[in-house]
């Protein structure tokens, strides 16, 4: 039997027919090359004029030769470097890799309060980071205050390699020296692993929508691409005030703008591998503020990400959420994100420990969101069975009417593997639960408190964590 279900909603299944993405690249290709793209990198702009493209003051229009010939070299495949080898990770269409938000100017107290984030703060959410399985890829999450502009980012850096081993975010060019530092290569060495695609750090390059890209920006893309360094292509117009208020609208803005920062990536380093930023927002018009939590995103979140596939390129989004501390909307927020994400086969899914869209962190947050993402980790995978289907059906005659799975060998064999066990989320009795007065909450703070208690740095070479501490010291003092 084989019948055409008319109730099942295929637009949850596949967020765009062939023929929306087919539209979104062919009204991509008509306004890349009509009206172009702002460029406020000078290098950028010579670089657009010499291969013989049309350049009107800062604005670059992109032919369709020049957007199919960056789509032909752009990589999806390569090997992430870490200190500790056994945190590298091996990026491919269908790896997915979670990681911590970035840059949160103020920080959520365990009593639930907000103060500015500072470097002490920074530390310790790496230590977590370090510490949380799920988190793969540990990030920035807060921006420190009370840290010189011209000290802060070798400081967050410094932090990151001193207090975690796994792969590392690079903000600015200045960061490749203290990388290839800690690494113990030069960068000619760096650029060169790039070749046979081993790459030793990630970066994010974000336009500014409406399709333009800031001097600053375009730098930080031509520094990251020359030494081989991934980069997440990763435009945000919010639907509505830097984005068309149109689903469609948006999704064919941020393609735009994607495919505009990827030709620029190829020119720099052909076969560099990028990230397409699946990340378009929505919009609260009352208060004009960007969110990010709201199914709209989500929409868009899942569009983008087979956008991304249909070019065959790696995909980045965010675990973003609009709540103002770690509550029922931070979680549902969260966990819609995640989901959405694994099952759009997101590659990158950064913003773990994020509250108030980008706006604060919680060390709460952080080790709730590891948990979801285990949740959703599982239940993105196949349904496989590790027994043959025979020796399910025969368990099943051999059981029978009215017997039970709770004696059988099989459930004993199995159970590990089939049922998820979270470690925070509850699932006693009332009666349990009343003599704890459990609080997820409370839980996930007492649980980031004992993963501080019990932290053991990584093993790091001794000269090498003395040079790292005189980054750290505008931060920490001499800690």
């Amino acid at each position: 039997m084989n019948k055409t279900n008319p109730y099942v909603n295929t637009a949850y299944l596949s967020p765009l027919t062939e023929e929306q993405v087919r539209q979104i690249h062919h009204a991509t290709l008509r306004i890349l090359e009509e009206t172009g793209m702002w460029i406020g990198n000078e290098t950028l702009l010579e670089m657009a004029r010499s291969r013989g493209l049309y350049v009107d003051g800062q604005v670059v229009r992109f032919t369709e030769a020049v957007l199919e010939e960056a789509l032909s070299t752009a990589a999806s495949e390569f090997t992430l470097k870490a200190r500790n080898p056994e945190n590298d990770l091996e990026f491919a269409l269908d790896v997915t890799a979670v990681g911590m938000g970035r840059s949160a100017p103020f920080i959520i107290t365990p009593d639930g309060n907000r103060r500015n984030a500072t470097g002490t703060d920074f530390v310790a959410l790496m230590k977590l980071g370090q510490s949380l399985n799920a988190i793969q890829m540990p990030g920035p999450l807060v921006f420190p205050e009370k840290i010189a502009e011209k000290d802060v980012y070798a400081f967050m850096l410094a932090a990151h390699i001193r207090y975690s081993d796994k792969p590392c975010l690079l903000i600015k060019g200045e960061d490749l020296n203290i990388l290839c530092m800690a690494m113990g290569i030069t960068a000619n060495t760096m650029k060169k692993d790039a070749e046979r695609g081993v790459c030793y750090g990630h970066a994010t390059v974000n336009s500014l929508s409406p399709l333009a890209l800031t001097q600053g920006q375009g730098q930080v893309l031509m520094d990251m691409a020359e030494h081989g360094i991934p980069i997440c292509l990763s435009p945000t117009p919010a639907t509505g005030s830097t984005g068309p208020c149109s689903i469609m609208g948006n999704l064919i803005l941020n393609n735009c703008e994607v495919l505009g920062m990827l030709v620029l990536t190829q020119w720099v380093r052909p076969g560099l591998p990028v990230f397409y930023g699946a990340f378009p927002s929505g919009s609260d018009m009352r208060t004009m503020s960007a969110t990010y939590g709201g199914p709209e995103s989500r929409k868009m979140e899942l569009a983008s990400a087979r956008m991304a596939k249909h070019y065959g390129l790696l995909s980045r989004s965010n675990v973003i959420n609009d709540a103002q501390v770690c509550d029922f909307q931070a979680g549902a927020e969260s966990m819609f994100n995640l989901v959405t994400a694994f099952q759009g086969q997101v590659n990158f899914i950064p913003g773990c420990g994020h509250l108030a869209s980008f706006a604060s962190a919680s060390q709460a947050k952080l080790v709730l969101d590891a948990e979801l993402t285990e949740y959703a980790r599982y239940f993105a995978k196949p349904v496989l069975g590790s027994d043959s289907l025979d020796e399910t059906i025969k368990l099943i005659q051999e059981t029978g009417p009215r017997g039970n799975y709770v004696t059988s060998s099989h459930t004993f064999s199995h159970f590990r593997e089939v049922l998820y066990h979270p470690e925070l989320f509850s699932r006693v009795s009332h009666d349990k639960w009343r003599k704890g007065r459990a609080n997820l909450q409370a839980d996930a703070q007492n649980k980031a408190d004992k993963l501080l208690e019990t932290y053991q740095k990584p093993p790091i070479d001794k000269d090498l964590d003395r040079r790292l501490a005189k980054f750290c010291e505008p931060g920490l003092g001499g800690n």
